[in-house]
Order: C-alpha cells, then structure tokens, then sequence
C-alpha cells in the first residue's frame, strides 16, 4: 500500500476521500459544524478594574450578561456556565477562593477552557507581575462576586 501512496494523485484521491467520508458521517449524525466566531483583535488591556477585565476577557464567551451567552459559547463543546448564579448553584455562597483558582487555572476546580497557570487562555494579563495579577484577579473575582443572583430570575 505504501508504493501505491507514492504519486501525487493517489495522494490527492486518498485525502479527498477521508475528507469526504468525515463530512458525510457529520451530515449522517446530525452534527452542525461550529459557527464561525470573529473576535476582535486582542487589545492589552491596561485598567485592573474587575468590570473592565470580565468585559476585556470573559464576555467573548459568558456574554455581557454573564449568563454563558456570549458570540464564542455556540463554538464550545460544554455549555459556557452561567457566572450570575455560582453562589445560588453552591447553596447561597459564593466561594471566591474556588473562583480565584479557576482564574488561575490552578487547584481542582481549574477548567481547561481558561488554559492552565503557565499559559492562561488570556495571555499574561493573568500571569505577569504578581503583584498586578493578583489585583488584577481580585477584582475580577469581586465584580463576580456582585453580580451574584441568588434568585431565579425570569
């Protein structure tokens, strides 16, 4: 088999065909391919202020309501969690420690969707000076943390 992968064409007709096959299983499964997302170039951003962080990184995929609704959370494989109700989903507290570690990409409450502690998703907005990173991250976990719904809302 291998001679007979040795010309350009059977090269071209052997991928052209795996690819089809992995297009129609997709078609015959039902499965969507995943929205194209454009997202704006990244900006550094400068402020340590919470709001302006959750809306720098988190709103391509929490949305700017926080509820998992952003233009990138279609193009994910779980659903984008809902960040209003993390206290309500932990019996009315809000548990800022677990938040920091998931910010961190650290501890067992980390989410590969944020990267890990070495390469966090955000670049080193979350990993430079420590000193400005761990304001930088206690904000964000404050403004988290105010935005809390205890309640259901409709």
């Amino acid at each position: 088999m291998t001679t007979l992968l040795k010309t350009p064409l059977t090269r071209f007709i052997v991928v052209a065909g795996v690819l089809l096959v992995g297009i129609a299983a997709g078609a015959a499964t039902g499965q969507k391919p995943a929205p194209r997302v454009t997202m704006a170039p990244c900006v550094p951003i400068v402020s340590i202020e919470g709001k302006d962080n959750f809306d720098a990184f988190c709103v391509v995929c929490h949305g700017k309501d926080a509820k998992g609704n952003g233009p990138a959370a279609a193009a994910m494989k779980v659903p984008v969690p809902d960040l209003t109700s993390m206290a309500r989903r932990h019996g009315g507290k809000f548990d800022a420690v677990a938040v920091e570690y998931i910010l961190r990409g650290t501890g067992k409450t980390a989410t590969p969707a944020h990267g890990v502690e070495t390469m966090p998703i955000w670049g080193d907005a979350f990993s430079g000076d420590p000193a400005k990173v761990t304001i930088r991250i206690k904000n964000l976990v404050k403004y988290l943390e105010n935005i809390q719904q205890l309640t259901t809302s409709h």
